[in-house]
């Protein structure tokens, strides 16, 4: 199961999503997917011990559509349509809206790709490919680390083409707020080399506060510096997240679960992630610790350390084992959380059976 160098360089050229369109043949429609389902139990919280039968811990269940047209000189255009699914009762996720995590149509050619729509901003797609070896599913990095914007709507991606294992990309989200081009805007990009055994990856995020009868805040900014490695027995990765500003890092979980005062988001603060990921024939093992490190007056820092095992049946079809647990300090109520859910105790063990088509 572990990742090969190629699948990095491809992802980071651009989404997963997006890059198996050139692939299919011209005009066809593929319908994909990805069910994951499990019991997560989790412990800590001021209710006490919850179990429960959940949907997309590892990887977050899902359904898409995506097509490519040649338009010949080397030039496609294509779509992506996709939407994540709480499986276990078969409702929407993403505030039910139907394509809430991909909605995109573009071009692609031999000057790189350019994409409009709602995607992934270039700061996540590094934190999910460079940093995180379980991409943000169980034991995830956003627990206490999650960028100012996940995703980014009325967007407009540029992704250069690879030049000799250097790539770069760089969006624009439009505020769309009258009178105000500037309120609610955001920009952000990455830039990064990935060959041989290494990639490497700077990525940053800027978003506008300001609003309709808002101005003058001060606003969001996030800075990533990641890596990962393959060191032979094992793939070790590294990231390092600078954030200020307000909405720099939001709360996984806005909730005060732990009894006391209400929690306060960070306006500056430090993150760093270390992990490994270790193939032993169809199974991984990986290992995770994330601190956060805040740089403000209250001090609410908070540590995390995770394990997760996986056993592949095939190359869609595996099942996982993950345990995580997030120590909190001056206040902090961080919680242990997966893919889909911000969990509600500062433990979670779980275990699930995911299948892609």
């Amino acid at each position: 199961m572990r990742a090969s160098i190629s699948l990095l360089r491809g992802a980071m050229l651009c989404s997963a999503a997006l890059c198996s369109g050139p692939a299919l043949a011209d005009g066809a429609v593929t319908f994909y997917g990805v069910v994951d389902v499990g019991v997560s139990v989790d412990g800590g919280g001021i209710a006490g011990t919850r179990t429960r039968l959940t949907s997309g811990m590892a990887t977050q269940s899902r359904w898409g559509l995506r097509g490519v047209e040649n338009l010949g000189g080397g030039t496609t255009a294509f779509f992506v349509l996709e939407g994540g699914i709480h499986a276990d009762n078969g409702t929407s996720t993403q505030n039910d809206r139907l394509f809430g995590r991909t909605s995109v149509v573009g071009l692609n050619g031999s000057l790189g790709s350019i994409s409009l729509g709602l995607q992934d901003t270039p700061l996540f797609t590094t934190l999910n490919v460079v940093v995180d070896p379980l991409r943000n599913g169980v034991v995830r990095s956003n627990n206490l680390m999650p960028p100012t914007g996940f995703r980014a709507a009325n967007s407009v991606l540029y992704r250069s083409p690879n030049l000799h294992g250097f790539s770069g990309d760089l969006m624009l989200a439009a505020g769309e707020v009258a009178g105000d081009p500037a309120a609610g805007r955001a920009i952000g990009g990455s830039f990064g080399y990935t060959s041989g055994p290494l990639a490497a990856r700077i990525a940053y995020h800027r978003k506008n506060n300001d609003g309709p009868g808002l101005s003058g805040t001060e606003p969001a900014r996030n800075l990533l510096l990641g890596a990962n490695y393959d060191v032979g027995m094992a793939r070790a990765h590294v990231g390092y997240e600078v954030s200020k500003g307000r909405n720099s890092a939001p709360l996984n979980n806005g909730a005060a679960v732990y009894g006391g005062v209400a929690p306060v988001a960070s306006t500056d603060s430090r993150a760093l992630l270390l992990g490994a990921s270790v193939p032993l024939g169809v199974s991984t093992v990986v290992l995770t610790y994330v601190r956060m490190d805040d740089r403000g007056v209250l001090d609410q820092d908070a540590r995390q350390l995770g394990a997760a095992y996986m056993v592949a049946f095939s190359k869609r079809s595996d099942v996982y084992a993950s345990y995580g647990v997030i120590r909190n300090r001056n206040g902090a109520a961080y919680t242990e959380g997966n893919s889909e859910e911000p969990g509600t105790g500062n433990r979670q063990f779980a275990v699930g059976l995911r299948h892609r088509f």
